[in-house]
């Protein structure tokens, strides 16, 4: 009864959001100017909010972390496409028949993977369902691909707590990411703590299963995906890029046993450059894999700066203090890391960036964490938890897996409406038990 519940709704939400869900550059462009006129309301200038937007979107700092972000995409992208990995993605794609077990893999797949790194997250899934609507297309069986590619989605919703976190990963640094922090906040405290297995571990279990309930009853076949998007090439493996990269591999991991080197962003994505470049052992192999990551990151470049121009002007104007200094008035030290939870999945609408949504409310919710005797490390996960959330919500980070699918954003929008709420209670309960 509930699975039928699910998958009724599901529907719903889907032709719904089908109808109204705007291309993500469309509502890129609409945030920006609704946070425009809401910054002029509170700040009655007009010359003080378009300064705000432009020192965002030109800020040296959020222009640097989002080459990192882009970085993390890119690489993850041409792991993804490297020949083990799709070696792998193929005797996968080849196991389930129907749509049920099919969007289980698929979110399973993509959570698992979007722990270990976002950028892989956001693509391996979806080369997954691309070659199970093709297997689908070829013997003519019914596949639903709007709700596995939903299920590819669901890496974005537990990215936060994994190896790429950014906000994680920034507060471990001394860096200006990390303000009302006295000291920078160590991985234990945060990605390795009891509180993220707990949420992390548990979502690895409910989304899968919500996916397996989401599927509707019945389906057509599928066109064929590669229709819409080239696949990668195989491309004879040689010994210089095995070499560097797995030489590479092993002396940051060894460098993070041993504490010469930092886990932050910079070394992971590191890590996973020479990762990639290991695993397609050849150069020209590589250098097309990362042609392609570029290609499909062209649309979320783009968009970087009109985010950090949103973020501009909500930092000029006050909005973002607003917002969480009024959540903190009224929290108490159960409270505090819901109400964090909540304000993190509504400030990613306008800012859907995990690192720069963490510069603009780290200093008054550590602050306020501190104030009420609270953890720091509890407080940024309960921070990401939340921008992770609602990435179920904001189609942004769904570029990558769009292209590869040949899908479009509000098909699979209703789906991941469902995954969200499902999620947000799950999260919520966790986090006043901790709390």
């Amino acid at each position: 009864m509930v699975r039928a519940m699910l998958a009724r709704l599901g529907e719903v939400f889907s032709r719904w959001a089908e109808r109204w869900v705007p291309d993500p550059f469309v509502l890129a462009l609409v945030l920006t100017l609704v946070t425009v006129i809401g910054g002029f309301a509170l700040t009655g200038s007009a010359g003080e909010v378009l300064q705000g937007w432009y020192s965002g979107f030109s800020s040296t700092p959020l222009l640097a972390f989002a080459l990192q972000m882009c970085l993390i995409l890119v690489t993850g992208q041409a792991l993804a496409s490297s020949p083990p990995v799709q070696k792998l993605v193929r005797a996968l794609a080849r196991w389930p028949k129907t749509t049920p077990p099919a969007a289980g893999l698929v979110a399973l797949i993509a959570c698992v993977t979007g722990l270990v790194q976002w950028g892989l997250g956001a693509v391996v899934a979806a080369f997954v369902v691309r070659e199970i609507a093709d297997s689908a297309a070829e013997e003519g069986r019914p596949m639903d691909i709007p709700v596995l590619g939903a299920a590819a989605y669901a890496g974005l919703a537990v990215w936060h707590g994994g190896l790429s976190g950014s906000a994680p990963l920034k507060a471990a640094e001394s860096a200006q990411f990390t303000q009302g922090a006295g000291e920078a906040i160590p991985v234990g405290e945060t990605l390795f703590s009891s509180l993220n297995y707990v949420v992390s571990g548990g979502l690895l279990i409910l989304l899968p299963l919500m996916c397996i309930a989401l599927a509707p009853k019945e389906a057509s076949v599928p066109e064929t995906a590669s229709a819409h998007s080239t696949k990668p090439t195989t491309t004879k493996r040689s010994i210089l890029g095995l070499s560097v990269g797995g030489a590479t591999v092993v002396l940051v991991a060894l460098s993070w046993a041993r504490g010469d080197v930092a886990f932050n962003l910079n070394s992971v994505n590191l890590f996973f450059l020479a990762l990639a470049l290991a695993a397609h052992g050849s150069i020209r192999s590589f250098l097309d894999s990362v042609s392609d990551g570029a290609r499909g990151a062209g649309s979320i470049i783009v968009q970087f700066p009109l985010y950090f121009g949103i973020l501009g002007v909500m930092q000029a104007s006050g909005m973002i203090e607003r917002l969480s200094a009024g959540m903190a008035s009224i929290a108490s030290t159960t409270t505090f890391p819901l109400l964090t939870f909540l304000s993190a999945g509504l400030v990613n609408f306008f800012v859907p960036s995990g690192g720069g949504q963490w510069a603009l409310q780290s200093d008054v919710l550590l602050t306020s964490a501190s104030a009420l005797g609270l953890d720091a490390g509890r407080t940024v996960m309960a921070f990401s938890f939340g921008d992770e959330w609602t990435n179920l919500l904001q189609p942004f980070w769904a570029l990558p897996l769009l292209a590869i699918t040949g899908l479009k954003a509000r098909q699979i929008a209703g789906y991941t409406a469902i995954l969200a709420i499902g999620m947000g209670l799950y999260v919520g309960v966790v986090l006043l038990a901790f709390g």
